[in-house]
Parts: C-alpha cells; sequence; structure tokens
C-alpha cells in the first residue's frame, strides 16, 4: 500500500545521522557536482585522445546530451517504479530510489539527485559507454550527465515554481503522474517517450483539479 502524499515535511531515511545527511541536495550543490563531473569526463576524453577533433567531440556530446531523455523515460518506469516482490527488498530499494520523493514531492531537498549516488551513476555510465563507443564514450558521458542536469534542474522547477507558460503542458503531465496516474506519464522533460510506448494518462480535458504549478 503507498503512503499518503505529504504536501509538507520530510522522511527520515536512515537512523545514522552521517547517512542521512548524505540523502539530500541543494540546486547548488547538484550544478556544481553535475558540471565538474562532466568537465572531468571530456578533460579526460582529450587526454586519452590526443588531437581528437573538436567537432566530433561536440557532436558526440550533444548527442549525449540528446540522449537523456529516454534513458530518463526508462529508469524512472523500470527501476524507480519497480514493483514491491520483483525481489527481496525491492519495496525498500524503490522507495529510497524514489518513492521518498512521492510520499514528500515538495521536499526541495530530495528533488535532485544527493553527491555519492551521483558519482556512483557517473562512474557507471561511464564505464559502460567508454565500453560501448571506446574514445567517444567520455564525450558522450559528459553530454549524458548534462542531460541528466538538465532534467533535474527542470524536475525541481516543476516541485517548486509555478509554470511558465511554455511549459504548462509539460508541468501538468509531471503533476498527473504524480497525483492521479502514477502508472504513466513516465518523462518529465520530454513527453515523446510516453507516446511512443502507450503510457500518455488519459486526455488533460478530463475534468479533475490537477494543477500545473509547483
Amino acid at each position: 500500500m503507498k503512503p499518503p502524499v505529504k504536501t509538507k515535511g520530510r522522511a527520515r531515511l536512515f537512523k545514522n545521522p552521517m547517512l542521512e545527511a548524505l540523502t539530500t541536495s541543494s540546486p547548488l550543490e547538484s550544478s556544481l557536482t553535475s558540471i565538474l563531473i562532466s568537465v572531468i569526463c571530456i578533460y579526460l576524453g582529450f587526454r586519452w585522445s590526443p588531437g581528437y577533433p573538436d567537432w566530433l567531440a561536440t557532436a558526440i556530446f550533444v548527442s549525449g546530451i540528446l540522449s537523456w531523455s529516454f534513458f530518463e523515460y526508462v529508469l524512472h518506469r523500470y527501476l524507480f517504479h519497480i514493483p514491491e516482490g520483483t525481489f527481496r527488498g525491492s519495496g525498500r530499494l524503490a522507495y529510497l530510489l524514489h518513492g521518498v520523493h512521492h510520499e514528500y514531492p515538495n521536499d526541495a531537498n530530495r528533488t535532485l539527485m544527493p553527491f555519492v549516488p551521483k558519482l556512483i551513476f557517473s562512474v557507471l555510465f561511464f564505464c559502460i559507454f567508454y565500453l560501448i563507443f571506446g574514445q567517444n564514450g567520455p564525450f558522450f558521458s559528459g553530454g549524458f550527465l548534462i542531460g541528466y542536469y538538465l532534467y533535474s534542474m527542470l524536475h525541481f522547477s516543476m516541485h517548486r515554481f509555478k509554470a511558465p507558460p511554455v511549459f504548462r503542458s509539460l508541468w501538468k503531465h509531471h503533476h498527473l503522474h504524480h497525483h492521479l496516474h502514477d502508472d504513466k506519464a513516465f518523462g518529465v522533460s520530454s513527453r515523446l517517450w510516453d507516446r511512443v510506448f502507450g503510457t500518455l494518462p488519459p486526455e488533460y480535458g478530463e475534468r479533475k483539479n490537477v494543477r500545473a504549478g509547483g
């Protein structure tokens, strides 16, 4: 049974205060660490491949940014919403990764990924992309992380600020996921993959009070 949504307060995930401190983040910390790790990826790319063309590095970097929305959808749908009972501890894992955000959607300190999980995430995907793309991998990884960063700032804004007119439908899409259809609307930065994979929520015209705001 899912816990009811709480508009105020914050969950405590760990009794140990040091572990608990590692579960929170801020926009400033998230911005600095995301950009720094991306810069390190690009630096390693040029360091390991002297003479690598700037134009190709830029193209691979941009492709990494653009690829994020697909990974965002897959991770959100299949990992963050993994059904309880899938394996031992899956319910606890899902709660730590994402369930706590659904219970406390307005907790600004847990809307962004904390540094330690982000570092693990970055190293894991860096290794995967390096194995797949070889010398292109570091540049793709740098773009991929910036794609994540842009998504995370957008997601943070969805829970803190009123929707700008140009993003009103995207805000509403995400709030439908939180308040009416947590088995649909998995895309945050884009609705494209929900259309492709058939997980769009019922038509936005349904008469329920879902605000496109924070």
